[in-house]
């Protein structure tokens, strides 16, 4: 499959010139939104961060669901799932159910490898348990996921390509075949140099696991542009001003994949790392291509 677009970005006039002088959000005022509590919490383990925030519209459904992946460096210095409530509560007034999980970071007991991704796993999974009980229809789904969320969001919905000796690989996972990325990490051990320097030291070891005899290439179950090509639809949305992740880390992940997998790469002017995620314009952008996602 040849690469979609990829040569040409899709170049996004999404604000009015008040707007467009707007310097990115801050954390502080990133973390300043108000966020709703979640229609119900679902628990998928006995770790604090074993649990899932469900936003469930108003309805008889059934619904097409949005799984958000939260951000945050990989660690638990930010917020967790919490973080992304005010996104979920704005999708489900539109009509879409959220499955927003929470997981086991690479700096906690049972994170990294191989915890994080059977966190991420276990998580999603559990949709079909529960489709019923919420009206949720699991023939329209997207993975959403933000920054370090966004790397789990890729690698998700191609673990059933894991190699058959990976500790991460499981019968009959449930996979979505949308992805929207937003400031994601899809090629990894490109990556893995910077994340010292933004996340702190010991990150990337615990994320990747010990190489072994069995397991020589700790990327190669781990890092999305490394897995064998998914057959999902992928979106890589990055903030021209991002510094934290810049639109380049997209582009290496479309090179990475270029002969096997159509990736759109969506550059926002005027944006940063939050705003992707953050009450306004840019957001409204981003949910226009979720929904699309959706509904196509």
């Amino acid at each position: 499959m040849q690469l979609s677009k990829f040569a040409a970005i899709l170049v996004l006039a999404l604000m009015a010139s008040a707007e467009s002088a707007a310097e990115p959000i801050g954390i502080p005022a990133f973390m300043a939104i108000p966020r709703p509590a979640p229609t119900a919490e679902i628990r998928y383990g006995s770790a604090a961060t074993q649990a899932i925030d469900l936003f469930v519209p108003a309805g008889s459904g059934p619904f097409p669901v949005a799984v958000l992946i939260h951000g945050g460096c990989w660690t638990t210095k930010t917020a967790a799932r919490e973080q992304l409530r005010h996104v979920g509560a704005d999708l489900a007034r539109r009509g879409t159910a959220v499955w927003s999980i929470g997981y086991r970071r690479a700096d906690e007991a049972g994170g990294g490898y191989p915890g994080t991704y059977q966190d991420i796993g276990s998580a999603i999974d559990r949709l079909r348990a529960e489709a019923r009980r919420y009206r949720l229809d699991l023939s329209r789904t997207v993975l959403v996921g933000h920054s370090a969320g966004g790397h789990l969001a890729l690698w998700a919905a191609a673990r059933d390509r894991l190699p058959p000796t990976s500790a991460l690989r499981v019968a009959e996972p449930f996979i979505p075949r949308n992805v929207v990325a937003l400031a994601g990490v899809g090629d990894l051990k490109s990556f893995a140099p910077l994340v010292p320097g933004i996340c702190g030291p010991g990150i990337v070891e615990n994320l990747v696991g010990e190489a072994t005899d069995s397991r020589p290439d700790v990327y190669a179950d781990t890092s999305p542009s490394a897995l064998p090509a998914t057959d999902a639809s992928i979106v890589m949305v990055s903030g021209v001003l991002d510094r934290l992740v810049p639109p380049y880390v997209a582009y290496d992940y479309a090179r990475a994949v270029r002969d096997d997998i159509a990736v759109d790469l969506v550059n926002v002017p005027n944006a940063g790392h939050f705003d992707l995620v953050a009450n306004g314009a840019t957001w409204i952008e981003v949910r226009r291509i979720v929904e699309r996602a959706l509904y196509r």
